[in-house]
């Protein structure tokens, strides 16, 4: 049976600012995701997304019937851009604007940090699900069992996944707070 070969690889996307949407604009956006709050007027949006891609060896074995198996694993989880909405009543310059970029880089930090610290486990559980995968003797088409294993590789990743999303929401729902929020907004006049 071949080495088996695990790798997965990361990229962070960078922030990006924009001015474009209004208060009530930011605030919808803010509401369709979820996010809690009545006057929402900054908007941290990050995203990742993974994929895995798989190598198969097959040993025929005459009859129609080969011995296949895993060969390597190529796994790729990327922070896409962070897009972070600043509602376009606080133009960049003033004091309110100031403010909340303040916190919303706090948010891209959060988002930044916890990717950072959650790729190491998801090599891990990656590694671990390869590691489950045995070689089979059979006539499945080399092609099914690929899609077969990228299948059960992804389906292992998920409680990982989950656990990067929930410490994330955790992270971010901290600094989200009614009383921070009034901190931030009593350092500039004229909210």
């Amino acid at each position: 049976m071949p080495e088996r070969k695990v790798a997965l690889s990361t990229s962070m996307g960078i922030p990006v600012y924009s001015g474009e949407l209004s208060r009530v604009q930011v605030n919808a956006l803010a509401h369709s995701k979820g996010t809690a709050g009545n006057n929402v007027i900054g908007l941290t949006q990050s995203e990742v997304e993974g994929k895995v891609t798989t190598q198969i060896w097959s040993v025929d074995m005459g009859g129609g019937r080969r011995c296949q198996g895993l060969g390597r694993v190529d796994g790729h989880w990327r922070l896409k851009d962070i897009v972070v909405h600043i509602a376009s009543e606080y133009p960049p310059g003033g004091c309110n604007y100031a403010k909340i970029r303040q916190h919303e880089d706090e948010h891209v930090a959060i988002a930044r940090e916890t990717f950072q610290r959650w790729a190491p486990r998801l090599q891990a559980a990656l590694g671990e699900a390869a590691s489950r995968e045995r070689p089979m003797l059979g006539t499945t088409d080399p092609n099914q069992m690929k899609r077969d294993i990228n299948e059960r590789l992804l389906r292992a990743l998920q409680p990982t996944v989950d656990g990067y999303k929930a410490e994330l929401k955790s992270r971010n729902a901290a600094i989200d707070t009614t009383a921070n929020y009034r901190l931030v907004m009593s350092r500039c006049p004229g909210w």
